[in-house]
């Protein structure tokens, strides 16, 4: 007769072994070193706005960014999952479609329990994991950050906040103001530590802030036998990008008024709640109801802010002979926004659109002596790539489930490795696309926005509103990377072809998920 406790133990034994095989997978001995991880997550950052670029405006210079881009390789078509910040992010730490889980759009699902997260994998490895900046996962049970593997955090789980006025005093002032008046969605005050620990700055900026805690973890690690994973997520440069620490709106060519939250009149660009309603005041700043003729500028001293931390870090990792064992990743969650005056150039819209503005993403993956060096590829690369790619490079299994692919051949070998052979976007309400090769098919209803123009002094004036157009619509992005001229009549079996291709992945995906719907994964 059977011992089921002798039973029992041998499964456990058994267990055991099949854990740490799938840690130590790939690693020549158990004492070899893994690689330190430093994902770096721009928020909204326009396509165009790296002067590495060859399309780069003039009033763009990002000297940070450009040597990362030097020390690596920039991915020409890489991918967002969404062209909205929510969605995208977990594509990104799931390195899976989010839509398999229903969640297509703003409210639809945030991340289940189920899913696994790359720090998550990491933390298996033996790495040191912290999660710093935004979050943003529209809620869901995993909605804060330390359920999603992350040992240490700091920063906020809105889709946006404040850069400057981070302290309780801030919130107390707005508060007062309000006479009893509901702040909205005003999103100002201290960040989060931890979990719900107030983390509160009478004089702070979100970008140093930030930095200055992955630096912290940067010399903390020198020496170190354990290999740190830092996702490093700015809200730069996001909105309100009309608040800017003083310091660099001053280098972005004009003055911002530092903040006193005890002045009588809180001069523009600070919300006064007594003046207006706070739902009105960001429509019209934050949404391009009215036109800012500073509002080019303002997003560009944001800009310098995150390019300088870049430097500061890089210079860190080499300071403290941690860069030649450092994976860095550099991507944005999205397409840059018109609303904060992005530029996109050469593409066709901007964030909450499907067109290549909306999706196409800025992507550097860099490990100095071990990757190669100042190149770009141009195969089809995903955000989700992302996880599969840093577990590969860390020496890790790669879990069988994920859509993303791993780079390393793409970084090594790009003749042979093609990228995925298509990738889908869809919002869940009927607006969906596909590209394949060089093709991009879109099912559109349209979309109207409000425009403007940069004059010679590089201020903002209103321009008329940009219509696209709706219906099924195919272009040639090899020859028309601009989606100007609409080729569906010229090939009605590419469209059929398409179509059916992304019904096929359509039906792999979960319904939008509302309310309190149950998850369904895929």
């Amino acid at each position: 007769m059977t011992n089921p406790h002798r039973t029992t133990h041998l499964l456990f034994a058994v267990s055991l072994i099949v854990l740490l095989a799938i840690i130590t997978n790939g690693s020549s001995s158990a004492d070899e070193s893994r690689p330190n991880v430093l994902v770096i997550v721009a928020d909204d950052l326009g396509y165009a706005d790296m002067s590495f670029l060859r399309k780069s405006p003039q009033d763009v210079k990002t000297p940070g960014i450009d040597r990362l881009a030097k020390e690596g390789t920039y991915f020409t078509n890489a991918y967002s999952t969404s062209p909205i910040c929510s969605p995208s992010r977990c594509g990104l730490i799931t390195g899976r479609y989010q839509q398999r889980w229903g969640n297509y759009w703003y409210g639809q699902g945030g991340l289940p329990n189920e899913e696994t997260t790359l720090p998550q994998v990491l933390k298996m490895l033996g790495y040191f994991t912290k999660k710093i900046g935004k979050t943003h996962l529209n809620g869901g049970p995993a909605e804060h950050p330390l359920d999603h593997g992350f040992e240490e955090h700091i920063g906020f789980r809105h889709h946006t906040w404040d850069y400057i006025r981070l302290s309780t005093q801030d919130l107390k002032a707005y508060r007062e103001r309000s006479g009893g008046k509901s702040l909205g969605i005003l999103n100002v005050g201290p960040l989060e530590r931890g979990r719900g620990e107030v983390a509160s700055y009478d004089d702070g900026f979100t970008t140093e802030i930030f930095t200055d805690e992955a630096i912290k973890t940067i010399e903390a690690s020198a020496g170190s036998d354990n290999p740190f994973f830092i996702e490093l997520e700015y809200n730069a440069v996001h909105m309100p990008t009309y608040i800017a620490d003083p310091a660099y709106a001053k280098k972005a060519g004009y003055d911002q008024p530092d903040w006193d939250r005890n002045a009588d009149k809180w001069e523009f660009p600070f919300w006064d709640p007594r003046d207006i309603a706070w739902a009105a005041w960001h429509k019209k700043w934050g949404h391009l109801e009215a036109v800012d003729p500073l509002g080019r500028k303002r997003y560009l001293a944001n800009l310098m802010a995150l390019d300088d931390s870049v430097t500061r870090l890089l210079n860190k990792l080499d300071e403290t002979q941690q860069r030649d064992n450092t994976i860095v990743v550099f991507l944005s969650d999205n397409g840059g926004t018109i609303n904060t005056y992005s530029n996109n150039t050469p593409l066709r819209g901007f964030k909450y659109m499907f067109g290549e503005g909306g999706v196409r993403i800025p992507l550097i993956v860099s490990w100095r002596g071990k990757l190669p060096e100042g190149t770009t590829c141009s195969r089809l690369t995903s955000a989700m790539d992302v996880f599969p790619t840093v577990v590969d490079l860390a020496g890790g299994e790669v879990p069988d489930n994920l859509d993303g692919r791993s780079l390393k051949g793409r970084l090594h070998s790009p003749d042979k490795d093609h990228g995925h052979g298509h990738l889908c976007w869809a919002d869940g309400k009927g607006t969906w696309s596909i590209r394949q090769g060089d093709w991009k098919l879109i099912n559109s209803e349209g979309w109207t926005h409000s425009n403007y123009r940069l004059q010679s002094d590089n201020t903002a004036v209103p321009a008329g509103n940009v219509t696209y157009p709706a219906g099924r619509l195919l272009f040639n992005l090899k020859d028309d990377i601009g989606e100007t001229t609409d080729v569906a009549s010229d090939h009605p079996n590419r469209v059929k072809n398409m179509t059916a291709l992304y019904e096929q992945w359509q039906s792999q995906m979960g319904k939008p998920r509302r309310g309190t719907a149950k998850y369904k994964n895929k």
